[in-house]
């Protein structure tokens, strides 16, 4: 006698159980982390300063390339009637300011890559914290990120990326802080 009740009791709590799981299953969302990416003002805002760190730079680089376009000039010039150990000077002088041209472009370039991965990195980390938060609040099974093609087919979603932009905008005022 008591078998029956008890497998009625599993079977009725298991089935309870399941659509429970069920219905929190169904609630999905989406994210679009770039879109998001682009949009949030922190993220304009350091975009802003690496492009204007990054055209500075760039002069420099430009002034730095105009002077050897300059010196290259000059000692085609002056190969004719300089003397061979002169010349050989000239042209290993003109060969260390080259290669300081191009590791001051490498070194650039890498600092830009490494503040805008820094900066990235920040914002994806605050993402998450409000993609959590609202995932928690509003009883979502799942929000998942899309701008990396991960997901290949959702029946049923909701893009929260607007309302995750807005809500980082008005928490995360100020400049953007990655450390």
């Amino acid at each position: 006698m008591r078998k029956p009740i008890l497998i009625g009791s599993l079977l009725v709590f298991s089935l309870l159980f399941q659509n429970a799981f069920a219905e929190a299953a169904l609630k999905i969302a989406v994210v679009d982390f770039q879109r998001a990416i682009n949009e949030v003002d922190q993220a304009k805002k350091a975009k802003d300063e690496l492009k204007k760190d990054f055209e500075a730079k760039q002069k420099k680089l430009d002034l730095q390339q105009d002077q050897l376009k300059k010196l290259r000039e000059e000692l085609d010039k002056q190969r004719l009637v300089s003397s061979e150990a002169d010349m050989r000077s000239k042209e290993e002088s003109f060969s260390q300011k080259y290669m300081e041209l191009q590791k001051s472009f490498m070194d650039y370039r890498n600092e830009i890559a490494q503040r805008e991965a820094q900066f990235t990195g920040a914002i994806i980390k605050n993402l998450r914290e409000i993609c959590g938060e609202i995932g928690k609040k509003e009883g979502y099974a799942l929000i998942v990120e899309t701008s990396q093609n991960a997901v290949l087919y959702a029946e049923s979603q909701e893009d929260l990326t607007g309302r995750v932009v807005d809500l980082y905008n008005k928490r995360f005022k100020g400049p953007l802080k990655t450390n």
